[in-house]
């Protein structure tokens, strides 16, 4: 809560989704991925999502997996993106992403600088 207005900024401010995804052999390629790519960027747009950006990753310069793609998407606030991933429309696209995807995580954060 903001001490100067006495409001909840954590539903004001806008809210950052960032996406790391590393895609099943040949998941790219797939009619589920088509399918599930479609229905969930419908699905944020109706919640006020918008691109800001999407990431092929080549190279890993620290350590861990490498992912194969990132996106970076704004929403209104942290309620419309906790939304989007939470409602019914995008859990019933859970089984085409579970063929697509080997691992999805999905981070929410603010543009609030540190």
């Amino acid at each position: 809560m903001s001490s100067t207005t006495g409001k909840n900024t954590e539903s004001t401010t806008k809210a950052i989704v960032i996406i790391e995804a590393t895609f099943n052999a040949n998941g790219m390629h797939t009619p589920e991925f088509k399918e599930y790519s479609r229905r969930s960027n419908a699905n944020g747009e109706a919640r006020g999502g918008m691109v800001l950006g999407k990431y092929q990753v080549t190279d890993n310069l620290a350590e861990g997996e490498l992912p194969h793609l990132l996106l970076v998407i704004e929403y209104p606030d942290i309620d419309s993106a906790r939304e989007t991933f939470s409602n019914a429309e995008y859990l019933s696209i859970l089984p085409l992403r579970k063929v697509a995807f080997k691992q999805v995580k999905i981070y929410t954060t603010n543009s609030l600088p540190l």
